[in-house]
C-alpha cells in the first residue's frame, strides 16, 4: 500500500514503524496537551520498541512541528482511533521518505504544515527517529499478510 494515500486508511494495514509512529504522535499530542511529562507517557513504549534514547529526538521533532506549524495540525485525539487522519498522513509520508533516504521528498511532504525554513530542520530531527525504528526492525512499508482463499 502506498503511503501517498493514507487518510482514512486503517492503521493496522500499515507497516510496524508507521503504526508505532501514529501511536507515539497521538500519545505525545495528548500528553503535551495534558502537561504530562513525555517520559512518563511514552518512556516505557519507546524502551520496549526502539530504545529510550530516541525519545528525546522524537520529542524534539514533535515540538518543532508544534512551534513551527503554519496552522493547527490535525492529529487524532485518541490512540485507539483505528484510522490515519488529517496531518498524520503527511508526517508518515515524510518519515517514509526519510527511510528511503529521499530527504528532498521528505521535506516536500511537510508543505503547508510547518514553516518552509524549518522543514529541513524537522527532517534532520526526524531522521534519527526513523533510523532507530529501522535498526529495531520496524519499517514503514506495509506488513506482509497472508490470507486463505
Amino acid at each position: 500500500m502506498s503511503l501517498e494515500i493514507l487518510s482514512k486508511t486503517k492503521i493496522d494495514l500499515l507497516g510496524d514503524a508507521a503504526q508505532f509512529s501514529i501511536f507515539a504522535i497521538r500519545v505525545w499530542s495528548s500528553a503535551t496537551y495534558q502537561k504530562i511529562p513525555i517520559e512518563k507517557a511514552l518512556g516505557g513504549v519507546f524502551e520496549d520498541f526502539c530504545g529510550l534514547k530516541v525519545l528525546d529526538t522524537f520529542d524534539e521533532c514533535m515540538s518543532l512541528m508544534a512551534v513551527a506549524a503554519l496552522r493547527e495540525v490535525s492529529i487524532a485525539c485518541c490512540p485507539s482511533n483505528e484510522y490515519v487522519v488529517g496531518d498524520e498522513a503527511a508526517v508518515l509520508n515524510c518519515f517514509r521518505e526519510l527511510e528511503r533516504h529521499n530527504t528532498h521528498s521528505a521535506i516536500d511532504k511537510m508543505d503547508g504544515i510547518i514553516l518552509s525554513a524549518l522543514k529541513p530542520t524537522f527532517c534532520t530531527t526526524a531522521e534519527p527517529f526513523v533510523e532507530q525504528l529501522n535498526n529495531s526492525g520496524l519499517f514503514f512499508g506495509s506488513p506482509n499478510t497472508l490470507s486463505l482463499v
